[in-house]
């Protein structure tokens, strides 16, 4: 009766891999270069309710897409239409500097690599129903110069 013994464990496996696929994927954001391209989903992402503050978003702090990109070259940012519904921005860190608020899936700029081989950048989605249109979402990418 070997086969009964192993029933129980099966069970509980599949019950597993049911619970582990339940969760929602987050929207994702693509970026793009000549023939390189990379697609992530958030690092941090609030779904409806959910807030920051509340610390119940989403959360996959070690993801960070990486591009190679041509000095002149535009990079193509494409988010989700859920993403542009709400708003979103553009946002270089180390800089302290970000784009105006975007309400379109498709953006391109042309990065400049004068101060280093890499650039980090941001795309964060926003929440414009709330006054100071909080982030409620953060996509985190690297340009490498190619």
């Amino acid at each position: 009766m070997p086969g009964r013994s192993l029933a129980p464990v099966a069970a509980v496996a599949l019950l597993l891999v049911g619970l582990t696929g339940c969760q929602k994927p987050t929207p994702g954001v693509t970026l793009s270069s000549g023939s390189q391209s990379v697609h992530m989903e958030a690092t941090t992402f609030c779904r409806d309710g959910q807030t920051p503050a509340k610390q119940d978003c989403v959360e996959h702090l070690t993801r960070v897409g990486e591009i190679r990109v041509k000095q002149g070259n535009e990079v193509a940012v494409d988010v989700d239409r859920t993403i542009a519904e709400h708003g979103w921005i553009l946002v270089l860190p180390a800089g302290n500097q970000r784009s105006d608020v975007q309400d379109e899936h498709h953006f391109a700029y042309t990065p400049d690599f004068s101060a280093g081989p890499f650039i980090d950048l941001e795309v964060r989605s926003l929440d414009r129903v709330a006054d100071d249109a909080q982030t409620t979402g953060i996509w985190k990418f690297r340009l490498r110069q190619a």
